[in-house]
């Protein structure tokens, strides 16, 4: 008879196996996620442009009624401009978690396949130039990691919630070739010169420098930036200009593909940019709106730097560096 009670605990113990592999992701462990996807300071949502785009360019963003007076033509003597730009094919994010009885950590891997896209337009009549245009394949991989602290919460049955408290940068990219190694924002002063520095990031503390999720680096609304990128580029270099630079810093920022802009920061020597061809790449934005009606909105930026045969050589290969950082725009 012993046997007889034996054989049905067993089968309970299996049934609740099964159950428990069928549903791998713990309650709590599914809050986190949900928050993960609701919250607009995280994601890739912004990195892809869909296709094609300006150099410099603004799509769906409050603008304050200034239109863009940047030209994208090239100083290449050749007549032509360049347009490129992502598109996404697929997709996957994966988080690993450790979670302790009041904090979580979430170690969040975003893999993405896409399509990255360069055109040669012709300057004189518009038409695209087909030899200097192509299409490659691209895989990039990017890291952060994000902070869950449980909070008292009366109103919900288990006396508590989850939030996010704080998050790291998220970096990563494509090849081993070009690297970003530092990157600050300085104010502008009402006579156009390069203020206060108001937000500074250094490669060698990205990984566990936790921004605090209620104090985001924060700009008002239509006031100018001044952003400074430091990179490095092992050689051999592809350069296209007398000033030897062999690869392009791009400030993308906004909120999706149908609210973003882009910036490009150049290493020339003018204007904002000191020296030339000192890997410092330095470029002025006028600060976007939170949107029509709206007092305050969080927004990402992705600040990357590209091989400069990534978008010249169709078999150049494709090596970029990206940090991306979630900053507010509050209205004046």
């Amino acid at each position: 008879m012993k046997y007889i009670y034996i054989i049905p605990i067993i089968l309970l113990l299996v049934f609740s196996s099964c159950e428990n592999a069928n549903n791998s992701i713990p309650l709590d462990e599914s809050t986190l996620l949900a928050l993960l996807d609701a919250d607009d300071a995280v994601g890739m949502d912004g990195f892809d442009s869909g296709g094609d785009m300006d150099l410099d360019h603004d799509v769906g963003l409050e603008m304050g009624g200034l239109g863009r007076v940047l030209s994208d033509t090239l100083s290449f003597g050749e007549g032509y401009r360049i347009r490129y730009g992502r598109r996404l094919l697929d997709r996957d994010r994966t988080v690993e978690f450790e979670t302790g009885e009041d904090t979580a950590i979430g170690l969040v891997t975003h893999t993405i396949i896409g399509e990255f896209i360069v055109k040669a337009i012709d300057t004189s009549n518009h038409e695209q130039i087909d030899s200097l245009s192509f299409t490659k394949e691209f895989s990039s991989v990017f890291r952060r990691k994000v902070r869950f602290v449980k909070v008292d919460d009366p109103s919900n049955p288990d006396g508590y919630r989850w939030k996010i408290n704080a998050l790291t940068p998220m970096i990563g990219g494509s090849g081993d070739k070009v690297f970003i190694t530092n990157l600050s924002f300085h104010a502008v002063t009402s006579d156009l010169e390069v203020g206060e520095q108001l937000y500074s990031f250094a490669a060698d503390e990205l990984g566990d420098l936790y921004i605090d999720r209620e104090s985001l680096p924060t700009f008002m609304a239509f006031n100018g930036v001044v952003a400074y990128a430091d990179v490095t580029n092992s050689e051999p270099e592809y350069t296209m200009e007398s000033t030897g630079v062999g690869e392009w810093v791009f400030l993308n920022y906004g909120r999706n593909r149908f609210q973003r802009g882009r910036r490009h920061l150049h290493d020339s020597g003018i204007f904002f940019d000191q020296t030339m061809n000192d890997n410092t790449h330095t470029g002025l934005m006028r600060v976007h709106g939170p949107g029509p009606e709206q007092v305050r909105g969080i927004f990402r930026s992705f600040t990357e730097v590209i091989d400069l045969a990534t978008v010249f050589v169709s078999d150049g290969g494709f090596n970029i560096s990206v940090w991306s950082i979630p900053y507010r725009v509050v209205r004046p």
